[in-house]
């Protein structure tokens, strides 16, 4: 949290985000695991966007996901969690 203080939010960077997510199906979505390179091919050729940046937000996102979860055992295990399957998901999921 310390580190998020003095972050910058630049709006092409949430068009990409969004894009990328946008171009992914929804077992993709739900289930980032089965990402493979042939699947980051695809999600970037879809999203205008490179290989690295499909990398780069999947890697921010297992790095969120870790953070999350150190969160919430710090918190007694119960706030947070997501009952179901999947856990935390990617967002834009219409």
């Amino acid at each position: 949290m310390k580190g998020m203080k003095n972050m910058q939010v630049d709006d092409s960077q949430i068009g990409k985000v969004e894009a990328i997510v946008r171009s992914m199906t929804k077992q993709e979505k739900v289930e980032p695991k089965i990402i493979n390179a042939s699947r980051k091919r695809r999600i970037a050729k879809g999203s205008g966007t490179t290989v690295q940046d499909v990398n780069k937000l999947l890697k921010q996102f297992e790095d969120m996901k870790k953070m999350m979860k150190q969160m919430t055992s710090q918190m007694g295990g119960k706030a947070g969690k997501r009952k179901g399957k999947g856990g935390m998901q990617f967002p834009f999921m219409k």
